[in-house]
């Protein structure tokens, strides 16, 4: 139905394979994905996982933390921004609507203040 459905499916796989990494491939049930927003997704979460320099990038940026202090939600927030800002688009033309959209799930997925946290992350992590 739309990018923001194929974003937060996204976030379900990477966030169920960080916890689980044998778990059965995670489906879009509930989800109104249409062909392209379905590919788009995966693409997505291939280029989260097949770009590890993300993560070397998310610490660049952080203070006083590690990625292993990152709440999962939030780290994988991150990586999905992140992957589809350098990855997949035009980064000129997507950087605004790439932190929009990723503030968006942390307001609804990630703790009480994390759509802040996330967004000073890719500010930072995404004018470089």
């Amino acid at each position: 139905m739309s990018r923001r459905s194929a974003r937060e499916y996204a976030l379900q796989v990477l966030y169920s394979r960080e916890l689980n990494p044998d778990t059965e491939a995670i489906t879009s049930d509930g989800l109104e994905l249409s062909e392209s927003d379905r590919a788009f997704a995966d693409a997505l979460v291939e280029a989260a996982l097949g770009h590890r320099e993300i993560d070397e990038t998310i610490t660049a940026h952080l203070k006083n933390w590690s990625l292993s202090q990152l709440n999962v939600v939030d780290k994988n927030i991150l990586r999905l921004a992140l992957a589809e800002f350098y990855f997949m688009g035009d980064r000129a033309a997507d950087r605004k609507l790439i932190i929009n959209e990723a503030v968006e799930m942390a307001k609804v997925y990630g703790g009480e203040n994390a759509y802040r946290f996330i967004n000073g992350v890719l500010d930072q992590a995404m004018k470089g």
